[in-house]
């Protein structure tokens, strides 16, 4: 029997013993050699050939990561894996792979809620660099137990041509650093347990590129030490290290002694990802990782295979079989799941059952997104959906995108809609001034890939200059506004309030409209938001990507709306809060209460056109007495680079007119300067700071806040936003 069929045959089995699966994960930087990492560990399985071990880039299976070399999306595969003791003993292993570019951060953040541990690698040169400490601190909130594999260790020999005791200081001091990560993100309960050491076995040395690989029990066990593999590398290069040491022996034996298994994890884990009652029974099934339990499953990421969607899930309770109804919180509906496979890289193997503990791709449910809980649906009103994923970032840049023929606008709008079903951290408009397709990302890569997969799809697309998002809000609050429509018939008084935070954090999540059952949403609410008690009820629409909270009208005293006039007010409010006053910008971060209403019974008195008049002077009034701003994003930037280089890097920061806010020298090869720099600066910066470097400075922007333009700028901005769009003066 052919190696892979024996494998596959042995995975169905692990997969019912829940002791013996590691689900895990590799995160770090880009380039530090995630993905080389997985092909030789891929090798290993039989899946690869050990020739092609760091070259072939097998979880990188879509064209534009092959052609650039980076990892764009999260993929997943599952290893078996035999580890020799006195006896053999069988290990299933579930090998996410994730992208180190913080544009994909968010598919980091959502493939985090799959699995129980990670493997962080990190460069031996460069160390632990801003994009570590994000990945890092992203695990850690999801509460996923690290392991770290320090790579590129024959840099320190071939290029920095480091002595053993000066290798042993550099390797204590990414250490160190990784520690006090550990100490500044972890869960109290994890601050010292999860902290790593050779001594413990949690850390691993080698070269993911030439496949050999050490912990500190296999140097023993060798009799050998850092100056051994030194001059075993000067003398013999690369090829006897990994002679010496395979690197899947270390990593993997790191993974099954280290990394918790399902059971073990969920005790812990739920208690961080889900906001239920842990007492009740489905919250015991989880904790418990019960194969007997209801269906629970979390769906992380769902793509569109040539019109089918397909869900990737983490099996938390009971067990996942084809032709089960299962009921969907989010779409709050029963469907039958059509299909159920494990993933085996781009190829999916069909199976009839998949239990608890597992990762699973799901097919034939319509409508889902990433995010969406499945639920037996017997339990459906005892479910509290998982707690929404914790992105780093949010779109702050946008591209406008148009067919290169007319005939294809529609198909195009459609496979737009196909990438945000796939791509949460996608959003999409169109302007209501212009008809501009409007496509906002993370960063410009983030949009450039999205569209050349629209491409891939057989539609031309012309894209705009990446730009800066910019929106609207107000500074504080209105009194009562009153405003009447042209033809008389029809009347409204409303307030405009600047949304508070905590409650802007919450409706943007989308929770509450998964709260069940509803008879504890408003416990739920005083909790999570800052809204009064008696709006409480009222406040239960909201847009989730415009961020604005409306008041639904039937819930207020002595209004009385049918539920086709409720919806058509709540239509034409999130239509106005597409186009704000100050220069046709979305609206953001407010809340609307309407304090009265009074709608003529008649239609034609009540035409859409008489109350949106209406309504967009109230708004509009509204808005200027709680002071009308601008907003931008900002990034948090954070600079590493050579001594050296650091009067080039200020003497940028000068050039933009960009404030240090702290600068330090990180180790003797790197120096860390951090700033606040306004995305419209990014793109101009990015190419500056690599040109002045040549290509030496590594830098990260993570998004901050929206923050009001500058008061010397606001007036040119809003001009060049009016100019490009068309809007008269």
């Amino acid at each position: 029997m052919p190696r892979r069929s024996k494998e596959i045959i042995e995975i169905l089995k692990l997969m019912h013993k829940v002791e013996k699966i590691r689900n895990i994960g590799l995160v770090g930087h880009i380039d530090h050699g995630k993905t080389t990492l997985s092909d030789s560990l891929l090798s290993e399985a039989g899946l690869l050939s050990p020739d092609l071990a760091g070259e072939a880039r097998v979880l990188d299976y879509l064209e534009e990561e092959q052609r650039r070399g980076i990892t764009m999306k999260s993929t997943n595969i599952s290893l078996y894996y035999e580890k020799v003791l006195g006896r053999n003993e069988e290990f299933l292993i579930n090998l996410v792979d994730t992208p180190g570019h913080l544009d994909f951060s968010g598919k980091v953040t959502r493939a985090l809620r799959l699995i129980d541990g990670v493997i962080v690698i990190v460069d031996a040169v460069e160390e632990i660099i801003t994009q570590s400490e994000t990945v890092i601190k992203q695990a850690l909130q999801e509460g996923v137990k690290p392991v770290l594999f320090i790579n590129k260790l024959d840099r320190l020999f071939r290029e920095l041509k480091l002595k053993p005791n000066q290798i042993r200081k550099k390797i204590s001091r990414i250490i160190n650093d990784f520690n006090k990560l550990i100490e500044r993100y972890a869960d109290s309960e994890f601050k010292d347990e999860w902290k790593v050491s050779p001594a413990a076995g949690t850390v691993a040395f080698g070269s993911a590129l030439h496949k050999w690989g050490f912990t500190l029990s296999i140097f023993e066990k060798n009799k050998i030490s850092f100056e051994d593999l030194r001059n075993k590398y000067l003398n013999n290069g690369f090829e006897s290290l990994a002679v010496l040491n395979p690197i899947h022996e270390a990593i993997l034996e790191m993974v099954v002694d280290h990394i918790p298994n399902p059971k073990e994890a969920q005790k812990y884990r739920i208690k961080k990802i889900w906001e239920g009652d842990i007492t009740s029974e489905i919250g015991k099934a989880m904790i418990e990782c019960d194969p007997n339990g209801p269906l629970i499953i979390c769906l992380s990421k769902v793509i569109n295979d040539k019109g089918r969607l397909i869900g990737t899930g983490r099996i938390f309770s009971g067990v996942l079989r084809i032709k089960n109804p299962t009921f969907l919180l989010r779409e709050n509906n029963e469907q039958i799941i059509q299909s159920v496979a494990i993933f085996m890289g781009a190829r999916r193997d069909l199976v009839e059952e998949i239990p608890v503990g597992n990762i699973a791709a799901i097919g034939g449910l319509k409508n889902i997104k990433s995010g969406e809980t499945l639920i037996e649906t017997k339990f459906s009103d005892q479910m509290i959906a998982f707690e929404n994923v914790k992105y780093i970032t949010t779109p702050v840049i946008t591209v406008s995108v148009e067919p290169e023929y007319l005939k294809d606008l529609d198909p195009l709008k459609a496979h737009i809609e196909d990438l945000l079903i796939e791509d949460p951290n996608l959003q999409y408009t169109e302007s209501p001034e212009t008809g501009e397709l409007l496509l906002s990302g993370m960063g410009p890569l983030h949009l450039e890939v999205s569209v050349n997969e629209i491409k891939k799809r057989g539609i031309g697309v012309d894209m705009s200059k990446p730009r800066s998002v910019f929106k609207e809000s107000c500074m504080t609050k209105s009194s009562s506004i009153s405003s009447i429509s042209p033809n008389g018939k029809n009347s409204i008084q409303i307030k405009i309030k600047r949304l508070d935070h905590k409650t802007l954090q919450f409706f943007r999540s989308g929770e509450h409209k998964i709260i069940k059952p509803l008879n504890k949403l408003k416990e739920f609410l005083k909790e999570k938001t800052n809204l009064p008690s008696k709006e409480i009820e009222g406040f239960l629409n909201c847009d989730n990507n415009l961020n604005v909270l409306i008041n639904t009208p039937l819930d207020i005293k002595d209004i009385k709306l049918n539920d086709k006039d409720k919806n058509k007010i709540i239509d034409i409010i999130n239509k106005i809060c597409l186009n704000g006053p100050l220069c046709g910008e979305v609206l953001t971060e407010i809340k609307i209460i309407i304090e009265a209403i009074n709608i003529s019974s008649k239609e034609e008195e009540s035409s859409i056109s008489e109350l949106t008049t209406m309504i967009y002077d109230a708004i509009k009034k509204g808005l200027n007495e709680a002071r009308l701003v601008l907003l931008e994003p900002i990034y948090q930037t954070t600079i590493q680079l050579p001594p050296e280089l650091i009067k080039k890097a200020l003497n940028l920061l000068a050039k933009y007119q960009l404030k240090v806010n702290k600068m330090f020298q990180d180790n003797e090869y790197q120096t860390l300067i951090d700033f606040f720099m306004p995305v419209r600066y990014a793109m101009d910066f990015a190419e500056d700071i690599r040109n002045k470097t040549s290509g030496r400075a590594f830098w990260q922007n993570i998004f901050h806040s929206f923050q009001p333009v500058p008061k010397d700028l606001k007036d040119s901005i809003i001009s060049d936003i009016k100019f490009r769009k068309g809007i008269s003066w």
